[in-house]
């Protein structure tokens, strides 16, 4: 069993509740910065308020041995689901839940009243369905790849105070779903021997340059579309692989992703791209 919670999620009543009912374990940090190495992360859906970070989420949880749940959403929010790279047309709708058969679901149905309603994805019928009611909706790109879902079932109810084990071996099927990660000395191996190469360091001189602009918004400038061959650069897998190796976070470049950028030849560039950028002058 390896659950853990976002540290916004363990500092408040539902992540308290989860630490002591499912024995979840809080991140100690901001988990943008430094995810767990595999296991399930239990997410708030308002900890998502940028593209960059339900990005970020959504590509470690792509990786083998790692599952995200993106817990109490709300019809106004997740918008931004529909630009990953999976394209998740969910979105979210009153409904009213009568199960039929025992397990977490009955427990909860009388507290639950939202329905995902999609085609992206799947749901299991046993474990994120009434009837034909969806709950919890699920995306992963293969059979031995990590696994990306959300719920609508309200999994901190004090109803489930007698029922921990109903709610741990719901919790457990994302574990077991999730593909089998590689071993974690191989893991670090890999992460300590990554350099950056030309075309990392090109991301890492946009976002040095753009001065707190999401790599989205940089690569839809205009200036930058007349510089650089964006569509080369694949941004979208680099700005993963940069992440994961702890070049770049939610804030930008880290140290190691400046102390890299700094020691390349780029680094000349950067205060005359940076005025381009904000002046929008070629």
């Amino acid at each position: 069993m390896s659950f853990y919670l976002s540290s916004a999620l363990a500092s408040n009543r539902k992540g308290r509740f989860l630490q002591t009912v499912a024995g979840a374990q809080p991140l100690e940090a901001e988990w943008l910065n430094s995810p767990p190495t595999s296991g399930l992360l239990l997410v708030q859906a308002e900890e998502l308020t940028s593209n960059y970070t339900l990005q970020g989420l959504y590509q470690w949880a792509m990786q083998a041995g790692c599952a995200a749940l993106i817990i109490n959403p709300q019809t106004e929010q997740l918008d931004e689901l529909a630009h990953l790279p999976s394209a998740l047309d969910w979105t979210f709708a009153p409904a009213a839940f009568i199960a039929q058969e025992p397990g977490l679901a009955a427990l909860l149905a009388s507290e639950t009243n939202l329905s995902i309603i999609g085609f992206a994805g799947n749901a299991d019928r046993n474990q994120h369905m009434v009837g034909d009611v969806v709950h919890t909706r699920y995306v992963r790109k293969h059979s031995n790849s990590g696994l990306f879902a959300v719920t609508t079932l309200h999994l901190w109810s004090l109803s489930l105070l007698d029922h921990s084990d109903a709610l741990v071996d719901w919790l457990n099927w994302f574990v077991d779903h999730a593909g089998l990660a590689a071993p974690i000395a191989e893991e670090k191996a890999e992460l300590a021997d990554y350099s950056p190469d030309k075309y990392d360091l090109v991301v890492l001189l946009l976002l040095h340059a753009g001065k707190g602009k999401s790599l989205t918004a940089l690569t839809e400038s205009h200036a930058v579309r007349l510089m650089f061959d964006v569509h080369s650069l694949d941004i979208t897998k680099r700005s993963k692989v940069l992440l994961q190796h702890g070049f770049i976070n939610e804030a930008g470049l880290t140290e190691s992703g400046k102390n890299s950028l700094q020691a390349s030849q780029y680094w000349t560039y950067s205060p005359l791209l940076s005025e381009q950028l904000n002046t929008g002058a070629l």
